[in-house]
């Protein structure tokens, strides 16, 4: 059985529990495929997730719940640290479940999903001046909006690995998304690349 990353190593322990961004995703990377396993299979009499989203939202709400200061401190490194969080993650995907199970799912139609509405830097075919102009773009946002921006777009980011770069929640990573592409569409049309009626 593969030796414990986090109770075995003491000084990435030190690290994690002062909250150094390194450490955390170290810890994130490791124990990622732990945790996405149970968001899969589930556990007890609770089915897992079925739709990717629902999946990814388990996955960062755990480690959101895990990386929260009290909840790394609570954590002394005598027990696995695999076995903590999957403590975590039960008590976090139960609650999923749950309001689930009272909820409806709403799936986007393939209408909305081609829609101007989710236009992003890298859905269009650009000329080399259009591509100059649009280089142009990240200056216009605000710093928090670019390092959502660039680190989405430009490095390829999920959201919930964002997250967890940038020291946030999922929540807040989403909502400066939405924030860029609101932006990236003013940007668009200001700039003539996107017709006034669209978007």
């Amino acid at each position: 059985m593969e030796a414990d990353l986090l109770s075995n190593d003491k000084n990435l322990l030190a690290r994690f529990r002062q909250g150094e961004r390194e450490a955390m995703m170290l810890v994130w990377n490791h124990y990622f495929p732990l945790v996405h396993g149970l968001a899969c299979r589930g556990f007890g009499p609770y089915r897992g997730f079925r739709s990717a989203c629902d999946i990814e939202d388990a996955v960062s709400a755990t480690f959101t719940a895990a990386f929260e200061e009290g909840c790394r401190l609570r954590y002394d490194g005598i027990i696995p640290y695999g076995s903590f969080l999957l403590g975590i993650g039960r008590n976090v995907m139960r609650r999923q479940m749950k309001k689930a199970a009272r909820e409806p799912a709403i799936e986007p139609t393939p209408a909305q999903e081609s829609s101007a509405d989710d236009l992003t830097p890298e859905d269009l075919l650009l000329s080399a001046e259009e591509q100059a102009l649009l280089s142009r773009f990240p200056g216009t946002l605000s710093e928090q909006e670019r390092e959502v921006f660039l680190g989405h777009y430009r490095d390829g980011l999920s959201e919930e690995r964002l997250a967890v770069h940038l020291g946030r929640t999922r929540h807040s990573v989403r909502k400066g998304l939405h924030r860029v592409s609101r932006a990236f569409r003013r940007f668009l049309r200001d700039s003539g690349l996107l017709p006034r009626g669209e978007g």
